[in-house]
């Protein structure tokens, strides 16, 4: 009889700890990779009939964006699902008397896959968390080219171009419990990109810095 309710607090446990979700919100900021989409904007600055096309921007790093639901498979480990939203871009310009030259170049991406995270009690209120994600990064780079000749004639072209990556980001946070359910956390990570197909024209690998602020129901 012991042994049947042990059993029987055991499973207990189990779906009451399966069942407890988890809503995180983050947002932060990123350094990407990128230098085949750097050496692609610098060759077309070569290629307008010898001018000095200047590149002003070339793809800096940028804010981000994403939110997941987990679910605690026991007190101290967490898988779920997250999406993410990255976005940065390139310009090249050139401006005179006689007319201007300008390339935009944005490039956006959206994340998804699975994390798990495995959490580390280091006191009442503070834990240290190990996360890991892994999925896939669909790409979308837009490329829009406009010149005019003043009181002659101008001209707008748009090019678009689509890649998917897998991607696999290790992170490490700092976390603080506020009330029971609301923590917020400090993050580090490094995302690692793969082409799934032979082109490599983007690749957003690079550090990751986030904040966030999770809710558990």
């Amino acid at each position: 009889m012991k042994k049947i309710l042990l059993i029987l607090l055991c499973t207990l446990a189990v779906s009451v700890y399966s069942q407890t979700v988890r809503l995180t919100y983050e947002t932060g900021y990123g350094i990407y990779s990128l230098e085949k989409l750097k050496n692609f904007q610098e060759s077309l600055s070569h290629q307008i009939n010898g001018l000095p096309v200047k590149m002003i921007t070339q793809f800096p790093g940028y804010t981000n964006h994403s939110a997941s639901i987990g679910f605690y498979l026991d007190k101290n480990d967490v898988l779920g699902i997250n999406a993410s939203y990255l976005t940065t871009g390139g310009r090249n310009h050139l401006s005179d008397y006689s007319g201007e030259y300008k390339l935009d170049m944005i490039l956006n991406g959206f994340q998804v896959g699975i994390e798990s995270e495995h959490i580390f009690n280091l006191g009442r209120k503070i834990d240290l968390n190990a996360n890991f994600k892994l999925g896939i990064i669909k790409s979308n780079l837009n490329v829009t080219e406009y010149m005019t000749i003043y009181n002659l004639d101008s001209k707008t072209s748009t090019d678009e171009y689509k890649q998917s990556n897998f991607f696999l980001e290790p992170n490490l946070s700092v976390s603080y419990n506020i009330i029971k359910g609301i923590a917020v956390k400090a993050c580090i990570g490094y995302s690692l990109n793969t082409s799934i197909f032979n082109s490599e024209l983007i690749d957003w690998s690079g550090l990751r810095t986030r904040i966030a602020v999770s809710y558990s129901l």
